[in-house]
């Protein structure tokens, strides 16, 4: 396990005189059984001045409680010196972590029923989580979708596994299990069937859930090639995103309304029938119908660039993202690409789905320790923050509290 302020080593056994072709995948491999035995030897993990920090969760886009447990689970991505992503499963209570997925033994059982089109489990070497979600399906058991850009590189390569990965999480017993049980390929950008990069991810109804897509290749010339001129178009709408739901035997359908200027994270309510997204290049989170033939869509503006939308315990949203720069949205990300963590500043937002109204809970400078906040859960009286590049979770207290009717969205069973 990694508590607080643990980081671990493991030493490998000598390999011998191996081809390049061999030694790689047992170099990936070792990556894996680095993550997963990380008890031998422990750093220390110092408090900043305003928040505490769980350490050793590597490049965690975004974070989830499983309802009603005292459990976590938080995506990480691939990055400078990370070949291998990973899911990451925190104990709320002692606040300690390891990684949950992929390990050095993984558990498959394809869902052939919902599932049928999979092409078969992910690539453990290529994998690379992005967002995380999770639907309780009763008897302390869940349903967690990832968004995996499997062997993705510079946001381009046809060899990739672009996708949304579905796990069950089975917390009946005294450490939940995993079992990954499908998945279905990210589509084309509807339109002009270009290729397509999810980001976010929510559950519908009846097994459907949504996600966010952005165009691959114009997010390659913006952030790859620096072309000044798609990155005016990106900002301005003009090379939107999208949403899109998948249904079973219905497959993948774009929600009207849906185009937006860097669709990014998105959250659904519980009857499915609004979706709450939000778009990072505007600096806007939309509320969005679902289902009715003429589109209700409405706009909170924000003083920052949202990332990811996370239902809190209290019927509330919590959004996190980067604060404005002088250099731009833009900067920030080309900055950050080849850094192990991103000390830039970031706020964090609760909005009541009622009436719309916002207020900044959190409004952080960054710094070495932890910046960039991309992700947020509320876990009890805290918020706690991944980042996309980064070693840690910050976790801040919940200095003011709100009433706020319940939502089904994320009641599931006690955790008795």
């Amino acid at each position: 396990m990694i508590r607080i302020g643990s980081t671990t080593t493991q030493r490998l056994p000598a390999l011998g005189v191996l081809s390049l072709s061999k030694l790689v995948p047992l170099l990936l491999l070792a990556c894996v059984m680095r993550a997963e035995s990380r008890s031998s030897a422990t750093t220390s993990c110092p408090p900043s001045e305003s928040a505490k920090f769980i350490c050793g969760i590597v490049n965690s886009t975004d974070i989830v409680q499983l309802p009603n447990t005292h459990w976590a689970i938080t995506g990480g991505k691939t990055g400078p010196g990370v070949p291998v992503g990973h899911l990451y499963l925190i104990n709320v209570n002692t606040k300690t972590a390891e990684a949950f997925f992929p390990l050095a033994h993984n558990r498959y059982r394809q869902d052939q029923k919902l599932f049928s089109s999979c092409p078969g489990k992910p690539d453990e070497m290529k994998f690379n989580a992005e967002a995380v979600n999770v639907r309780p399906i009763g008897n302390r058991k869940f349903t967690l979708y990832v968004i995996n850009h499997g062997g993705l590189h510079d946001f381009v390569n046809r060899e990739a596994r672009e996708s949304t990965e579905i796990f069950e999480v089975d917390a009946r017993v005294e450490k939940p299990k995993i079992t990954w049980v499908g998945c279905v390929s990210t589509p084309p950008m509807p339109q002009s069937n270009e290729l397509a990069v999810g980001n976010s991810v929510t559950p519908l109804p009846n097994d459907a859930f949504a996600i966010t897509v952005n165009p691959a290749a114009a997010l390659q010339q913006m952030m790859i090639m620096k072309d000044p001129i798609i990155g005016e178009k990106i900002l301005k709408g003009e090379i939107p995103g999208r949403v899109m739901v998948w249904s079973p035997g219905t497959g993948w359908q774009e929600v009207p309304g849906s185009e937006m200027a860097g669709n990014h994270g998105i959250e659904a309510s519980a009857d499915g029938k609004w979706l709450y997204v939000t778009a990072l290049f505007e600096r806007g989170i939309y509320r969005l119908s679902l289902g009715r033939v003429r589109v209700d869509r409405v706009v909170i503006k924000t003083t920052f660039h949202p990332e990811n939308i996370r239902w809190g315990d209290d019927g509330f949203l919590y959004v996190a993202g980067q604060t404005v720069t002088s250099g731009g949205v833009f900067s920030v990300g080309i900055a950050c690409r080849p850094l192990a963590s991103c000390p830039f500043p970031f706020k964090i937002l609760r909005i009541d789905p009622r009436t719309l109204h916002s207020e900044e809970l959190v409004d952080e400078p960054g710094g070495p320790l932890f910046g960039l906040a991309t992700g947020v859960a509320k876990v009890g009286n805290e918020l706690w923050a991944s980042s996309v590049r980064g070693t840690r979770i910050a976790v801040f207290p919940l200095k003011e509290t709100a009433t706020a009717p319940r939502t089904e969205r994320n009641m599931g069973d006690s955790d008795d």
